[in-house]
């Protein structure tokens, strides 16, 4: 029994002896792991950090752009120097086989709005995450480039633009149907011939993929791509719009407002409306330039005529009215002129003024309807409404123009002191104002059976202004003229200047006299 409990004794003993040793591995082994730990955090920390926060790491790449040990401000400025480097490159665009050559900055050339964004991504790269993570990327750029992608375009609106002011003629575009009209007023369809046309989206899609797969940032042509586009307007939706619903010409004059009624005739010419279509004559018509076949002519401004691009649109816009009422269409805005005009009787003109007048009518037929605009061999301005004709054969209607007052107009007299004295200068384009109204009369059979109203027009007064000079008289002279100048009597003018001129006797006022027009 003894021996037993000695033997018990002896093998706690060595139970705790094991376990004091377990204890001191287990302290001497998370020592030694917490050393070789430490050692290794503060060398991956010492790893990491050799690259300033600002700073971008080596092998670090927009696209090719190297941004190796820049900071973000320096990344910016080589990416604005790489886009100014790059907007300078040609692209040669082949169209068949003509060629056209554009900078790419004409072509709208940019990259990704936010370029910020991207340098960002390239400073906090091997910046951010945890140490191991950090650690993962910066070693991986000892083997290979971090490459961020910049995506390049250019702008489908100027691509259009340049080509059709470089490349325009260079392609037969699709021919609508059209109605034809002989010097006998016989009309006959044009059939419609299917075109080419220039394919901007695809072409720009196809520009882009190229500045994005592996571009050099050099020089390069491209290949514009060519799609067939069919006519708008057949034969066949002409076929039922031969027949004539109203017509109405207006001398077409010469000069630069022939030039302006040729052009915008022409832009009217062949518009077809669909039944409840309505159409502006400023929308058709405008703007007008130079660019858009325009000249300089002349307007009403302020109760005078002054020179304006585009100056005689409103004959044609008038012209086109007298055949919309023939045709007995609904108007929808018309407004007369501030003052008469002479190419047609009071109450039948319909003025255009950018912004604040405008003509506008509807088709009200159930049928389309087409307009035909032109200048003839005869130089008669002629707009005609072509449709299919529904009313009675037997029914016909006139329009008359009434003029119900008229408002004189008066001569005002003022001081031009850059004149000679006594002096007279026209100045100014008087008009007579009237109040006139247009009347709408129906025939059956040549019989009236209705007159009614159809509009009222008035039409302002513009006075005649004469100048007259002041220059190089005597201050008594000046002074004299000057009141007679005031009383606007020209009794009292003509007798101030003859009074002075007989006095003096020089040759200077029998000049004067001499330049009365």
């Amino acid at each position: 029994m003894a021996s037993s409990n000695k033997l018990k004794h002896r093998s706690r003993r060595v139970a705790m002896k094991r376990k004091r040793k377990q204890r001191a591995l287990i302290v001497i082994g998370v020592a030694a792991f917490a050393v070789v730990f430490g050692g290794s955090y503060s060398a991956l920390k010492n790893y990491v950090g050799k690259v300033k926060d600002d700073v971008i790491c080596d092998n670090i790449y927009i696209n090719d752009l190297n941004l190796s040990g820049m900071t973000k401000k320096e990344a910016q400025k080589a990416l604005e120097n790489q886009k100014t480097t790059d907007e300078s490159k040609t692209v040669t665009l082949t169209v068949r086989d003509e060629k056209v050559e554009a900078f790419l900055k004409e072509l709208g050339f940019s990259g990704q709005e936010d370029e910020e964004q991207l340098v960002d991504e390239a400073v906090s790269y091997g910046k951010k995450g945890n140490l191991w993570m950090r650690y993962r990327q910066m070693k991986r750029l000892e083997k290979e480039p971090f490459v961020i992608d910049e995506e390049y375009s250019v702008s489908r609106k100027k691509l259009k633009s340049l080509l059709k002011e470089k490349a325009g003629d260079i392609l037969q575009g699709p021919e609508n149907a059209s109605l034809s009209r002989d010097k006998d007023g016989k009309v006959s369809i044009v059939a419609e011939k299917e075109g080419e046309i220039i394919d901007y989206k695809a072409t720009v899609k196809q520009l882009n993929d190229d500045l994005n797969d592996n571009w050099k940032h050099e020089d390069f042509e491209e290949q514009v791509v060519i799609k067939t586009e069919k006519p708008e307007v057949t034969k066949a939706d002409l076929k039922d719009m031969t027949d004539e619903l109203g017509a109405y010409s207006t001398d077409a004059g010469g000069g630069e407002r022939w030039t302006n009624l040729k052009t915008g005739s022409s832009m009217l010419n062949g518009i077809i409306l669909q039944p409840g279509e309505e159409l502006s004559v400023y929308d058709s018509t405008a703007p007008y330039d130079e660019e858009h076949g325009y000249a300089e002519g002349t307007a009403y401004e302020n109760g005078q005529v002054v020179p304006s691009y585009g100056g005689g649109i409103c004959q044609v816009s008038t012209t086109l009215y007298n055949a919309v009422i023939y045709a007995e269409l609904e108007v929808v805005e018309r407004h007369p002129h501030s003052m008469t005009v002479d190419y047609v009787e009071p109450s039948r003109d319909a003025a255009i003024a950018g912004g604040l007048m405008d003509f506008r009518f509807k088709n009200s037929y159930d049928t389309p309807i087409y307009i035909y605009g032109e200048i003839d061999s005869d130089n008669q301005l002629r707009m005609i409404i072509y449709g299919k004709e529904t009313r009675p054969k037997n029914r016909t209607i006139e329009f008359e123009s009434e003029t119900l007052s008229v408002d004189q107009y008066s001569v005002t007299y003022k001081i031009n002191s850059s004149l000679n004295f006594g002096a007279m200068q026209y100045t100014g384009n008087p008009h007579t104002g009237r109040e006139a109204q247009l009347w709408k009369v129906v025939y059956k059979d040549g019989e009236e059976v209705s007159r009614e109203v159809f509009n009222t027009s008035y039409y302002q007064k513009a006075d005649e202004v004469i100048e007259v000079g002041t220059a190089g008289g005597s201050a008594a002279a000046i002074s004299a003229l000057e009141s007679a100048v005031a009383t606007n009597d020209s009794t009292a003018i003509n007798n101030a200047v003859a009074g002075i001129s007989s006095s003096s006797g020089s040759s200077e006022s029998s000049g004067s006299t001499g330049s009365e027009e």
